[in-house]
Parts: structure tokens; sequence; C-alpha cells
């Protein structure tokens, strides 16, 4: 048994999260791996405490925040975080390193945006309505977009910029055949490749919705209705896949958000659990976080996830309004992979 089963026992033993001013998981006297940070919600974030008092001593209009999350992304250094507002149909851009936000109007979108990913610090936002990614500069300029006429309805996209690739998943519709992940030449939008067809069996795909582009160029698909999280390779080949459909750990109602942290564990949100589950390269569970709730670092209807070269862990809290950002904490290499110490 690794230790990181064992901390999932220590959780379940202890609960979650306790009631301390330090927001963790697991909880005591396991070793804390998750450490919630703060939350992102709009420009209010980077006031301080005078200007907002004089601000509402004014009366002056609060700025705009999130009202429904949805896609994030971030750059390694962490200094830019990109989130995608569904019910605002705008994009927010955290300028982190300046205490800023920038905002991106419904009208320089063209509709609704859903899948965002990061080219060095420029978005690629998808439109699903237009069908296309418009990419924008790091100040919300617009600078081109990639036609997506090849998808019945495109959501979550991924860039693997050091092979020239855009990866878009087609969610399609449940009467729809074009369940896949399309590919595109990144420099020039021409059409690759469908990977995946509709169907539940390796491979194959039913509602993919959000796609995440690995170190190695594989492809991690939240295959949403099929309840699971596919690895596929770059031509499409199955290569392994996370979980199934069920009520336990390791198991999914409605994956989402997929992302990896610097030692390959692949952390997958699940919207309907209102949790995130890191699974090792080797595909076992080693943690839960988050859980349903509104107080800070507790989720309900997450969807999308992105980590940075820190591991510091973004991730969109839909009904809650904001983004939660967590930290992995006290983790080598080997916590992933080692058996436990003798004793343990």
């Amino acid at each position: 048994m690794s230790r990181w089963v064992l901390i999932i026992i220590a959780s379940l033993a202890t609960g979650c999260v306790t009631a301390r001013a330090n927001i963790a998981w697991p909880g005591p006297p396991a070793t804390e791996r998750i450490r919630f940070v703060k939350s992102l919600s709009g420009p209010a974030d980077f006031e301080s405490g005078a200007a907002k008092f004089f601000r509402k001593l004014s009366g002056a209009e609060a700025p705009t925040q999130l009202f429904h999350p949805v896609g994030v992304a971030v750059t390694p250094a962490g200094d830019l975080v990109a989130v995608t507002d569904q019910a605002l149909a705008q994009v927010f851009l955290f300028d982190v390193e300046k205490g800023s936000v920038q905002t991106i109007a419904k009208e320089a979108l063209g509709g609704v945006p859903v899948g965002i990913a990061l080219e060095a610090d420029r978005p690629w936002v998808v439109v699903p309505q237009l069908k296309a990614a418009i990419n924008f500069s790091r100040l919300g300029v617009p600078l081109r977009r990639i036609d997506l006429s090849d998808c019945e309805r495109p959501v979550g996209i991924g860039v693997d910029a050091s092979h020239d690739l855009l990866y878009v998943t087609d969610t399609s519709t449940p009467t729809g055949g074009t369940h896949a992940v399309h590919a595109y030449k990144l420099s020039t939008g021409e059409h690759q490749a469908a990977l995946g067809k509709k169907g539940d069996g390796p491979g194959e795909l039913f509602f993919p919705t959000f796609v995440n582009v690995t170190s190695s160029g594989n492809l991690l698909v939240a295959d949403t209705m099929n309840a699971r999280v596919q690895e596929l390779a770059a031509d499409g080949a199955f290569v392994r896949q996370f979980g199934e459909r069920g009520d336990q750990f390791g198991q999914f109602d409605k994956p989402k958000g997929v992302a990896t942290d610097s030692f390959g564990n692949v952390y997958v949100v699940d919207s309907f659990f209102s949790v995130v589950q890191i699974f090792n390269r080797d595909g076992k569970l080693l943690l839960f976080f988050g859980g349903r709730g509104d107080s800070a670092g507790f989720l309900s209807n997450p969807a999308g996830i992105a980590i940075d070269s820190k591991n510091r862990i973004y991730v969109t809290n839909g009904l809650n309004f904001r983004v939660e950002v967590y930290e992995l904490v006290n983790t080598t290499a080997s916590d992933s992979t080692s058996p436990p110490p003798s004793g343990a």
C-alpha cells in the first residue's frame, strides 16, 4: 500500500478539511498535500482595503466580477490567469504581476466563450456559436482566428506550440456523430485530423469536453459522458484511461477539466461531485480535494483546471463565482510512486 493510499484513508478518518486557519487536504494527522491559497473573482481582488472603503463610501459602482467561470489557463510562471465566463460572455485576464484585470467583451468575442488555452501568454478562446478559435494578445487585442467548421460544437482547447498543433474537442450533440478531438496546424489553421469517434470503447468518445496536452505531446481528454479521462497519442491511438462511472474514489460522474503537475500526476475535476481527484502516472488514485460548499476552497459545479510550473492549481468554481487557487505542498516525485516507510 502506497503512502498516498494511506493519506486517503487518513482523510476519510479525520475529515477532508478541519476547522482551522490553514485550509488543506488531507486533514491531520496526515501530511498536508494540497493547501488553499486564495480566490480570484475580479479587479476588486487587487484593490487595497482603503480603496474598497472609499469606493463604497463614494457609491461608485463595483468592478465587474466573475459570474460563471468555466475555462481557465495560466502561464508557467503564474503571472497571467485567463478565465472564460459563460454567463457574462467575457474573458477575464488576471495580470497577477501587475495587479490588474483586463476583460474581453462579448462584442470582441462574437459569442459566448468556453474553452481557453495559452500560446505563450496569448489566449486562444473557443466560441462555439462562431465555430472559431480566436487568438488574443495578453492585453486582450484580437490577433487572428482559426475556423472550426469541422466541429459540430467546439468546446475545449489545448495548445501544443512545440509541435505547431492546436486541439479542439467537438462535444457534438446526443444524436450527432462527430464526438472527437480535432487537430489543427497552429501556424496556418489547417485542419489536420479528427481523433476518435463516437462510442464507449478504447479511443472512442462521447461528449468530450476539456483537453490537456501533456509534456510528451499526448492528449488527456475528458470523455465526460463516458465518465472517464482518456489519454490518446497525437495520432489518436488509445494509451490508457482513468476512472469509470461510479460514486467511489477513483470513479467519476461528469469529469471536466484535466491537468498535470510537474511530477506527471493527473488532476481531474468532477463537476457533479465538486471535487478534484489526483492520479499518479500509473493511473492510481492519490488524493482528492475540494468538496461541495461555498466557503473558501470548497467547490460548486467546478469545470476547468490549470496548473503552473510552481504546482499552483487553478480551478473554476462556477456556482461560487470565482477561481480557487491551491498549491501542492510537502511533496516530491517519490511520493507518487514509492512504498510507505517500514512500519507505516
